[in-house]
């Protein structure tokens, strides 16, 4: 199935199959994809927008200048994904329990979103932007994160032992939250 220059509104893929479907210059608003099946399916220049994505499966899938805009994404096993074509920004998105390890995001842009929960083990994110984001629980262990902007980010939990910080701008009072890693004591 190939879909071209579609806009697609208030539709529900809920436990669908869309294996191996290619949609190029779609746009998807307010629709639902809860359980749906994404395997080796193909996404490029697609904007998702108000979408619900819930335990979609992502294996092999290709997503190539997506844009995903105040959508709420749970359990999106992004590392799946087919690694080698995937350029994604997240715009005001609810990202919860999404996994991202070992992924290249460089310069992805996660800007005023919530992201709970998230694992971003050993993934490559210099130049992201988590400006404005709130990332509560989220995991940061072995990632590059040099030249990334947490300005006014809030809630996140990052070990400068264990993460490349290398020009990553952070704000205050935020920014202290650094040094818990060192257990010290600030008064």
């Amino acid at each position: 199935m190939r879909t071209e220059n579609q806009t697609i509104l208030k539709e529900s893929f809920d436990a669908q199959s869309l294996m191996k479907a290619e949609f190029s210059e779609c746009v998807f608003e307010n629709c639902s994809f809860k359980e749906t099946d994404f395997r080796n399916a193909s996404f490029s220049e697609c904007v998702f927008k108000g979408c619900n994505l819930h335990l979609v499966k992502m294996d092999g899938c290709s997503y190539k200048d997506v844009i995903f805009e105040e959508c709420k994404i749970v359990a999106g096993d992004f590392y799946k994904a087919d690694l080698h074509l995937l350029l994604v920004q997240f715009k005001r998105c609810a990202l919860i329990g999404c996994n991202f390890s070992s992924m290249k995001l460089k310069m992805t842009n996660f800007s005023e979103s919530k992201i709970k929960d998230c694992i971003f083990t050993e993934a490559q994110l210099s130049g992201a932007n988590f400006k404005e984001t709130d990332l509560l629980g989220s995991i940061f262990h072995q990632t590059d994160l040099s030249n990334a902007n947490f300005t006014n980010a809030i809630n996140y939990s990052i070990d400068p032992k264990t993460n490349i910080l290398r020009k990553a701008k952070f704000s205050v009072p935020e920014v202290v939250s650094l040094l818990s890693a060192f257990d010290i004591q600030i008064s």
